[in-house]
């Protein structure tokens, strides 16, 4: 269900993301923004231009999407109000607990946070 609400989104996301957005596109890699980037930097360099870099590394990025964020850029972009639903639900009222031994801690109500390993985590963080 996950890949087709996803192909879904990203026919309803296309043209609407920015054209160097390389990451959970099908047909783009992280390899394809190394090679955009290198070849920006060696046209500043040929043409003498000065070259600022900022590399910025976000600690548990997926662990800290706030979930009305991703909802009110959904809406942005004018996606479907049937696909807002969906991704509400995917993402709202996940629940979870510690369990160490025979302990178990209470259980908690997530309000932020990107299912681990799910398809269209790495889709919904970019978009």
């Amino acid at each position: 269900m996950e890949s087709f609400i996803g192909q879904w989104l990203l026919d309803e996301l296309e043209g609407k993301l920015d054209p160097r957005q390389y990451s959970a596109l099908r047909g783009r890699s992280t390899t394809h923004e190394l090679v955009d980037i290198l070849y920006h930097w060696h046209q500043a360099l040929e043409s003498n231009s000065s070259l600022r870099v900022v590399f910025i590394d976000y600690a548990k990025a997926f662990d800290h999407v706030d979930h009305s964020t991703v909802i009110r850029k959904l809406t942005d972009f004018e996606v479907l109000q049937v696909l807002i639903r969906w991704v509400r639900s995917f993402l709202c009222d996940h629940q979870q607990r510690v369990k160490l031994s025979q302990y178990d801690s209470e259980w908690l109500t997530l309000k932020g946070g990107m299912p681990q390993g799910s398809y269209l985590g790495p889709l919904i963080f970019w978009s």
